[in-house]
């Protein structure tokens, strides 16, 4: 998957993403945007639905998914925070990516 976006406004942590996946599949724009919560973590939103958090434990940010952040599972670690938010990208259906596709199933 490739990903392209620039942040929607300085002052917020929203970013407006194009997704691009090789299959063809998936060419469209989303809004990921982070909520910080206590103790270095950001809960990681893609187009208003919960998909995951990343935790920043010097150096590495790691990146979780999972209903909460109790539960939730380690998906990678990285060195940037953006790097975190792909790997978290990777790990969500494509309906939820592009909705357009769950109506054509």
């Amino acid at each position: 998957m490739k990903t392209s976006g620039r942040r929607a406004d300085k002052s917020d942590a929203t970013w407006n993403l194009h997704v691009h996946f090789e299959t063809g599949k998936i060419d469209t724009d989303v809004l990921v945007s982070l909520d910080h919560l206590p103790d270095d973590v950001e809960r990681v939103v893609l187009n208003g639905r919960q998909i995951g958090y990343v935790h920043h434990v010097e150096p590495v940010y790691v990146a979780l998914t999972g209903p909460d952040l109790a539960r939730a599972v380690e998906v990678s670690q990285k060195l940037t925070l953006d790097q975190s938010i792909r790997d978290l990208l990777n790990t969500v259906p494509i309906e939820v990516i592009d909705p357009s596709l769950a109506r054509r199933a």
